[in-house]
């Protein structure tokens, strides 16, 4: 039991080879949108749900278990330079409140040496104007080394531009899928960059 957020850890978690460290990883809710256009303003999740005048997107792009999917497939371990870690997968999204406002470990493990890993959003922008279409990520990460409290955090927004996603036609919608899902790995890669980027310069 997860004490502090009121969450079970996920009985359905797979893990890698045994090791005193663990990275605990989470994928996020399904995708979501933001439209801008010369004929609509940016209606959240316009295009997710249908709304009309919004261009047509697969309702289960990217869920929650294609995005597990990926993220166990993803070399973490060397992209986040915890090679000593094992990586403990959950099936489920982590609610928002609980990303937000839980101060310690939010699963139940007493390792010497902890991590988390957690997609907190995940969004398609869609902009007429200049900048095209995008699939942007927000991921978080937290390592706590031995501690209950992280011991450092990071946090930010990475995205892949899209040139196939959403389908014009119902025949182009496994190939514009595939896309989706390419950005999203990409997406976890650029993390990653980010992550280990030498501060800026003042």
């Amino acid at each position: 039991m997860l004490a502090a957020a009121g969450v079970q850890d996920a009985p359905g978690a797979t893990t890698s080879q045994t090791t005193a460290c663990e990275l605990h990883v989470w994928p996020g809710s399904k995708l979501g949108s933001v439209y801008s256009g010369w004929t609509r303003g940016g209606i959240v999740n316009g295009a997710v749900t249908g709304r009309d005048g919004y261009p047509r997107t697969p309702a289960d792009a990217i869920n929650t278990r294609e995005q597990a999917e990926l993220l166990q497939a993803a070399d973490l371990q060397n992209l986040l330079k915890l090679e000593s870690y094992r990586v403990v997968m959950h099936p489920d999204a982590l609610p928002s409140s609980v990303i937000r406002r839980t101060p310690i470990r939010i699963a139940a493990s007493a390792t010497p040496c902890y991590a988390e890993l957690i997609v907190d959003d995940v969004m398609m922008q869609h902009d007429d104007f200049a900048s095209g279409r995008f699939l942007k990520v927000l991921f978080r990460y937290r390592e706590f080394g031995s501690d209950a409290a992280p011991v450092r955090s990071f946090g930010t927004w990475v995205q892949t531009r899209l040139v196939k996603f959403p389908p014009k036609l119902p025949e182009e919608e496994e190939e514009a899928l595939a896309e989706m899902r390419q950005a999203f790995s990409k997406n976890i890669t650029a993390f990653a960059t980010a992550l280990h980027a030498p501060p800026k310069k003042r």
